[in-house]
Formats: C-alpha cells, structure tokens, sequence
C-alpha cells in the first residue's frame, strides 16, 4: 500500500518528533509531543490533515492561539508499533507482504517506506544519521549516537 508523498511527509514530522518532557533543545524542535496528552504540536498543512483525518489516521484535537495545532494518532500505540515494524523489516531486506501481519498495515507500509526513502539519500552519500546528540531522531529508527532504536514513549 503506498502513502501518499504529502501524508507521509506528515507522519515523518510526527515520527520525528521530539518529546517536551523539560529537555532543553539547542533548536526548539518544529514538531512538539506531548506524552501526558499523547498529542503532537505544531504547524500542519491543514489539507493533509483533513484527508488524514478522513481516513482514520489522526485527529484534529484544535488549534492554539499561535496557530499551531495539536494532533493526536488514533490507536497511537498500534501505530507505533506496526511503524517500527516496517522500518526493522525495511532495515532486515524483508518485504512489504509483512505488513499483512501488522496491526496496522498504514503505519507499517509507512514506517517502510521512509526506511527506503532514506536510504535511497543514503546510497547518493545525503543522509544525516539520525542522533540523539544533533537532537534528530525517529521512532524506530537506530540512534548512532547510542546504537539503539529510538523510540517516541
């Protein structure tokens, strides 16, 4: 199941997503989460969302003040894991038919796809590492800085 270029590139920003749990950034991150609410912060195209939305991905939960608006994934930790499915198997040369076997065959197929997008920059010697230390990570991806696969609790 492909994803669409646009959703995906959302899912990546919420994936990337940096915790606000009192760490101080060096550079604020764009996209905030936000554990206790299991919500995201940021500013979102408000198209994607709404195709989001209709699928049954996210939710809109409202908008601030400042205009950025705070988004929550439906059945957050299926999505999570079935994500961090994709990436491992991307990473182990699986294919995508595994995904039958995921809870959520979107986050998977997604997960999977953004391993190959990266590593397709990879092979062209473009890729920055994701690393704990430059403040850059994704759920399920492998921190460099540590070895371990980082993940958005």
């Amino acid at each position: 199941m492909p994803i669409p270029k646009k959703q995906l590139s959302l899912l990546v920003e919420l994936m990337e997503a940096l915790p606000m749990d009192g760490t101080v950034y060096d550079t604020p991150p764009q996209i905030e989460y936000n554990a206790h609410d299991e919500v995201y912060l940021g500013y979102f195209d408000t198209t994607i969302i709404d195709r989001m939305q209709a699928n049954g991905v996210i939710e809109l939960i409202g908008v601030h003040n400042d205009e950025r608006q705070e988004l929550r994934i439906k059945e957050r930790d299926d999505f999570l894991s079935s994500w961090e499915a994709g990436v491992r198997e991307a990473r182990n040369g699986q294919d995508l038919h595994y995904a039958d076997y995921s809870n959520n065959q979107y986050a998977f197929s997604a997960g999977y796809e953004h391993w190959h997008n990266r590593n397709k920059k990879a092979l062209k010697g473009k890729l920055t590492h994701y690393s704990k230390e430059m403040e850059y990570l994704c759920h399920g991806f492998i921190d460099k800085d540590s070895g371990n696969t980082w993940q958005q609790i």
